[in-house]
């Protein structure tokens, strides 16, 4: 019998770090970070906080699960290398960020991403705009050494990062100050590669005729959706819903639909493969293994295991 679960749900967590924090208010009109403190350092134990502003349940919280982000962004910041143990902050309410990692309104996710630092932070900077990304390198002694990241084409953004977006635009820091970025100085192709996300375009490159998307990962479209690329390289057809959630794969792989793991399915039933192969659902939610060749077909059954017929 299939037991139905949404993978993302799994990866949810909220941390509660302090009561008594105040309400959630809207940044104020400035590009969304203050000048002060660590932007990317966020109470994880029971220090209090002077003040919070996310919304319940989020007060006071702060997590670094890829589940707070935007799907298109998580596809995105992948294709600029980033891997999870490099996200340091996917929502979060320290008091310095003064909201700005709180989710978008009416959402689960948060736009801004905080990820690690490298040897050669605008290297990664510049992977990151050329994926869509407002991004800053942040460094001391104003802040911990991290990068800050927007997503341009979430489609709900909080204002303070509708304003970030737009210092970016101006080739500035997305700071109070609004001072021109000379950490790593922005580039017009850079500007550009973000305007085309957040008009609903890709990044560096279009999707590869005949490649698998989800929607959101090169193609326009549903996150828990699988896409054929066409072959203008840009436009996409539905290949199917995906009931359990769409698996952004490694570059050079088709994405593909979710299944549930240990349940059998036909080729063609959520995973790909024969129409007439029964196969196993792997303990990952995503690999599969050929159970058996069905001399009579396979039989779909919604809700339970198909089966040969």
């Amino acid at each position: 019998m299939r037991t139905i679960t949404t993978v993302a749900a799994a990866l949810l967590f909220v941390f509660p770090i302090a009561a008594g924090c105040s309400s959630a208010r809207e940044e104020a009109n400035v590009p969304g970070e203050e000048e002060i403190g660590e932007e990317g350092a966020v109470a994880t134990g029971e220090s209090a906080l002077a003040t919070c502003y996310c919304a319940a349940p989020y007060t006071c919280g702060h997590s670094t699960s890829p589940s707070y982000m935007y799907p298109a962004a998580y596809a995105a910041i992948k294709r600029a290398g980033v891997t999870d143990s490099q996200l340091t902050q996917t929502y979060g309410d320290a008091e310095a960020s003064v909201g700005t990692h709180c989710p978008e309104p009416g959402t689960s996710y948060s736009a801004a991403t905080d990820v690690t630092s490298t040897s050669a932070p605008c290297t990664r900077v510049h992977r990151l705009r050329m994926e869509g990304f407002a991004a800053w390198s942040r460094v001391p002694p104003t802040f911990s050494a991290h990068i800050h990241a927007v997503y341009a084409g979430t489609p709900v953004l909080k204002q303070s990062l509708k304003n970030q977006i737009s210092s970016f635009y101006q080739k500035r820091n997305g700071l109070a100050n609004n001072a021109i970025d000379t950490i790593c100085p922005i580039t017009d192709a850079e500007i550009t590669a973000v305007r085309n996300v957040q008009n609903g375009g890709g990044g560096t490159t279009d999707c590869v005729a005949g490649g698998a998307y989800c929607g959101g990962d090169r193609v326009v479209g549903d996150a828990n959706t699988l896409y054929r690329c066409n072959s203008d390289g840009k436009s996409a057809t539905q290949i199917r819903a995906c009931s359990h959630g769409c698996y952004v794969a490694p570059a050079g792989q088709d994405d593909r639909c979710r299944c549930v793991a240990g349940s059998a399915y036909c080729g063609g039933d959520v995973v790909d493969g024969d129409a007439n192969t029964l196969y196993r659902c792997g303990s990952d939610g995503v690999s599969i293994s050929v159970i058996q060749v069905c001399a009579n077909g396979c039989q779909w059954n919604t809700g339970d295991d198909d089966a040969c017929k």
